[in-house]
């Protein structure tokens, strides 16, 4: 089901941005474009990881009092098999995207544009586990989304960096999507890139250098480099505080199960098809029995049984 809605909405996206990554009259919005990929996979990523240890934590409890593994081999056993399969789906996403929007065909390019994505996929996946972990799903649910609003304006797309008022700017350096989303900038329109198509009489951004001034970005591989090392610190990071915060949610899980124990129920054994099968054969033998000790009586008031 993920891996189709991938497929549909990069082919949607493709076909409203149809040849847009060339074209110099359209930046804006190819910039848009861009974002947009951002914020879907890190969407797609996270909210079906919210969801995974507050329906599953019950489940994880029972089975670990009774010795089933620990802790440890299921929470890697979790992430060593949602890895390869976030990677696949942002994988295919990006191809459809890039390929119909017309992004520059390089192979450098493309690969850093598909770097980038998996890692926004991994960290966003690896905060929704540490949200998962920390909430029920109600609040999970809300929270996720919510918290990452912030992030979000302060990604650079809507505020100028430069804009930003001198209180807040350390905000920025915060925000994951904005380390995403410098480096994808990076990808398609800095190292140099040559100048776009023009297909109108004047187009302002025809030199992509002059696109990323304007969003108070460098456009150089260090840059690049930088924000991929930054993803990847947070990945990790991320993903050792959810782990510890599972470790807590775990204790208090176990701790709630011994103050509160579970009633045993215990039913009658003939409220199982078996147990009726056994109580209507002990009724025909109670009933034969009943009519033998009958006829024995009645013969043996006639005097006809012998003693």
């Amino acid at each position: 089901m993920r891996l189709i809605a991938h497929i549909i909405i990069g082919i949607l996206l493709g076909l409203i941005y149809y040849d847009f990554g060339n074209n110099a009259a359209k930046v804006v919005s190819n910039a848009g474009c861009l974002f947009f990929t951002t914020m879907f996979t890190m969407f797609t990523a996270m909210m079906p990881t919210i969801l995974t240890f507050p329906m599953e934590m019950s489940v994880f409890v029972r089975e670990h009092l009774n010795y089933w593994y620990s802790l440890k081999a299921y929470y890697f056993a979790k992430t060593l098999a949602d890895i390869p399969f976030q990677i696949v789906l942002t994988a295919c996403y990006v191809m459809g995207v890039y390929y119909l929007t017309s992004q520059p065909l390089e192979a450098t390019r493309f690969v850093m544009v598909l770097l980038i994505s998996v890692l926004t996929a991994l960290v966003s996946q690896s905060f929704g586990l540490l949200v998962g972990a920390a909430f029920n799903i109600e609040a999970g649910v809300f929270l996720g989304p919510i918290s990452t609003i912030p992030l979000v304006l302060f990604s650079g797309f809507f505020a100028n960096l430069d804009d930003i008022p001198v209180y807040l700017k350390w905000v920025p350096y915060m925000s994951y999507v904005k380390y995403s989303f410098e480096a994808t900038m990076i990808s398609i329109y800095g190292l140099n890139r040559t100048e776009l198509l023009c297909p109108d009489i004047y187009c302002h951004y025809r030199k992509p250098a002059k696109f990323l001034e304007q969003l108070a970005m460098k456009g150089d591989m260090l840059t690049y480099t930088i924000d991929v090392v930054v993803l990847c610190g947070l990945f990790i990071v991320l993903r050792v505080e959810a782990l510890a915060v599972c470790v807590l949610s775990m204790d208090i899980g176990i701790e709630k199960k011994r103050r509160h124990p579970k009633p045993l129920v215990y039913k009658p054994i003939y409220s199982t098809t078996v147990g009726r099968a056994m109580k209507v054969s002990a009724d025909s033998i109670r009933n034969t029995w009943g009519a033998y000790g009958t006829t024995k009586r009645s013969l043996a008031s006639l005097k006809v049984l012998r003693p």
